[in-house]
């Protein structure tokens, strides 16, 4: 036999009600289970902790000892009954998400206001990464969530498609192109002058073979390395630029119209990943269901 919590609240009961019966009655036990149980404690420990009489009881000298022990685990054990039932309530925590910079810079701080908004307790740290070290992170179990586009990602991870787009261009508004009524295709715009992604990023992997399906060729006039980079540029009037229909979307801008590109479109998703076999805290699974409320909205808008 183990002592048991029960035992130890019987015991410090007895001491703080001054008899069985008064503790049974706060414990809501009879006064011989109460009985039992502090003897079953006594047997255990092989020292009497209780002197009893007719009239009254008094602690021993080893019981004194053992009272002080005792409440500092009964103590402990409510503590961390009640810091638990906070993270399940969602009263505290603290959660960690990676996201690429963009997404950083424009999806998520409204995102992140609105989970406050609604579990001010948990705290959130958000960092702003390239694709390729938010799985690393992830992986490792640096961050609890990534978010972003993850092309040809051979990592073990459980990932959950938020938001489908499409690709299309960022036209000038200014420009004839982005007031035409048929659609723009690949090949309608390989003429123009472009602002391309680096031949380093991954989206510059995509956008490539497309044109060339399409049998042209580009010669960009500005090669970055972000798309909030590209954007601005095409906000200037000094190009077209292919994105995903999110970042219009998102940076809301009044000199480019944004245009989905045909023949063919291309649909991608921005991705939830998190570890394959782990199950999320409360705090990352609701802030996962914010997210997924945003990305609808985004979507439906």
């Amino acid at each position: 036999m183990s002592i048991t919590l029960r035992q130890m609240r019987a015991f410090v009961e007895v001491i703080a009600s001054g008899g069985f019966t008064a503790a049974g009655r706060k414990l809501h036990l009879t006064q011989s289970a109460t009985s039992l149980l502090v003897r079953d404690l006594e047997a255990h420990l092989g020292v009497q902790l209780v002197d009893r009489t007719t009239r009254k009881i008094s602690v021993t000298d080893a019981g004194s000892e053992f009272l002080a022990s005792a409440q500092r685990i009964l103590a402990d054990v409510e503590q961390t009954v009640s810091d638990t039932q906070d993270l399940v309530q969602k009263r505290r925590g603290h959660i960690t998400i990676a996201t690429t910079p963009l997404l950083a810079a424009t999806f998520m701080p409204e995102t992140i206001a609105q989970f406050q908004g609604v579990h001010p307790g948990i705290s959130v740290r958000l960092a702003d990464w390239p694709a390729e070290q938010i799985i690393r992170a992830v992986e490792g179990g640096d961050v609890d969530l990534g978010f972003g586009v993850f092309p040809n990602v051979e990592a073990d991870l459980k990932r959950e498609p938020m938001l489908r787009h499409s690709l299309g261009a960022m036209v000038p508004v200014a420009w004839p192109m982005a007031r035409r009524r048929r659609n723009l295709t690949w090949a309608d715009i390989a003429d123009q002058p472009m602002i391309a992604m680096a031949h380093s990023s991954g989206f510059r992997a995509l956008t490539d073979p497309l044109f060339h399906k399409a049998g042209v060729s580009i010669k960009p006039r500005f090669e970055v390395g972000h798309l909030g980079t590209a954007v601005g540029l095409a906000d200037a009037g000094l190009g077209i630029t292919v994105v995903p229909a999110y970042v219009g979307a998102l940076l809301k801008s009044s000199r480019t119209r944004f245009r989905v590109l045909h023949d063919p479109v291309v649909h991608r998703h921005i991705e939830l990943v998190t570890r394959s076999g782990r199950s999320l805290s409360p705090s990352a699974s609701a802030f996962r269901d914010c997210l997924a409320a945003r990305c609808k909205a985004l979507q439906d808008a």
